[in-house]
């Protein structure tokens, strides 16, 4: 598959077949991420894979918390994090993204993102949906006491088996979004 393609083609994928990718994909996938550009090839990604029993564990624990915070700060607050929780437990696996960066430079959150995308970009190559699930966040802390991880949470891809393909939402132009200075 032609990079353009992957490109283009990749969509943000919240429904899947109930079907398990195989754990030497899910390498694959994670390897493209291991790829990407780092701030002074320092490599800071961590990924912690769920599936099954621990994904259905971490699922529990998320959804519970985030009834509890909705409680304090009102469902309105939210945003699509309780349709998150239906994204993750529909997936195959889910990927805990973490950034284990020694300096907190924002470069290395950075690094971390460029990785989540070449993985995005690979599995869509493989034939795979990924969703790139940033509503962690509202329990960042609590996700890695959970974890008991000393990293720092950047996100969670959802993979699968695509239910469905989705069409290519409008772009803006280049032209819309750049300007050139000479």
């Amino acid at each position: 598959m032609l990079l353009d393609e992957a490109i283009k083609g990749r969509r943000s994928i919240r429904s899947f077949q109930d079907k398990t990718v195989p754990l030497e994909i899910v390498r694959e996938v994670i390897e493209a991420g291991i790829w990407a550009p780092s701030t002074k090839n320092e490599q800071p990604w961590r990924f912690t894979v769920l599936t099954g029993e621990s994904k259905d564990g971490f699922i529990t624990f998320f959804r519970s918390n985030l009834e509890v915070l909705s409680k304090k700060i009102g469902l309105a607050q939210m945003g699509s994090s309780f349709e998150s929780c239906r994204v993750m437990e529909a997936a195959s696996m889910l990927i805990i993204v973490w950034n284990a960066g020694r300096h907190g430079w924002l470069s290395e959150e950075h690094s971390v993102a460029a990785a989540i995308q070449n993985m995005l970009l690979k599995a869509y190559s493989l034939g795979l949906g990924s969703l790139w699930i940033a509503d962690v966040h509202y329990l960042r802390e609590e996700i890695v006491r959970y974890f008991s991880k000393t990293w720092g949470l950047t996100a969670a891809v959802a993979i699968g088996w695509p239910s469905s393909k989705l069409k290519p939402r409008q772009r803006l132009s280049v032209d819309e979004v750049s300007e050139f200075l000479s």
